[in-house]
């Protein structure tokens, strides 16, 4: 009989292992975000994730630096932690410790959830960075505008909506903002305007016109900064 009982004994024990080991496995499994019920999110969504990257990562200052997309991989914790960071592609100059640095700064997300638990879940991240932004004076060819700046400033000042107020008094707005090697522009600052809400509408009136000739440097298409000034006549 005490051979028996202690059969009967084993094999409970036997059952109990492995249920707790099945538990066990089940706890650590790391899902993907598109095999989830609940995607684990980032306190204020994706586009904070992307402020908080955007505002912490120092890009690199080499001429050389022609910008492009980090590919990085991690692990989201059941309690909202980033662990397990993997750079899938870097761009070099120091850029994969950068993204190491900037991730493991971040805030807890929510994590993923499946079948009412909290559970690990792996994510993939594109990092896209911007290229140097070179001086004009430091390009071979500057930027230029397609059908010249003759025509670049009649249009400006053909749609600029100018204040009406008697007190404009008229006078230079002065702006700058990125040719991107696309031709499109970007990074716009006022360095200068006239109240009345004239920067806004300098900022308005230049998203709208067509694409640049964007600058060359060793015969290539480089980012680079260019001012200019709209001069407005007052009331």
């Amino acid at each position: 009989m005490k051979k028996i009982f202690f059969i009967v004994l084993t094999i409970i024990s036997f059952h109990i292992s492995d249920a707790q080991e099945a538990k066990t496995a089940e706890e650590n499994i790391t899902y993907s975000t598109g095999g989830i019920e609940v995607k684990p999110e980032y306190p204020g969504g994706i586009k904070a994730f992307y402020e908080y990257i955007a505002s912490n990562f120092n890009s690199p200052t080499s001429k050389n630096f022609e910008g492009g997309k980090i590919y990085a991989q991690f692990v989201i914790e059941k309690d909202g932690s980033v662990v397990d960071i993997k750079i899938l592609k870097d761009l070099g100059f120091n850029t994969a410790e950068e993204t190491y640095r900037v991730l493991n700064g971040c805030k807890k997300w929510q994590p993923g959830e499946q079948n009412g638990r909290k559970v690990r879940c792996v994510y993939q991240l594109p990092i896209s960075l911007k290229g140097y932004v070179f001086d004009v004076k430091e390009v071979d060819v500057a930027p230029n505008y397609e059908g010249g700046f003759a025509n670049l400033l009649k249009n400006i000042l053909e749609n600029f909506n100018v204040p009406t107020s008697k007190d404009f008094k008229g006078g230079k707005v002065l702006i700058s903002f990125v040719v991107e090697t696309d031709g499109s522009i970007s990074e716009f600052r006022i360095y200068k305007d006239l109240g009345f809400g004239t920067g806004d509408e300098a900022v308005r009136i230049l998203q709208s016109t067509k694409k640049w000739i964007p600058a060359k440097k060793n015969n290539k298409n480089v980012r680079c900064e260019f001012g200019i000034p709209i001069a407005l006549k007052g009331n």
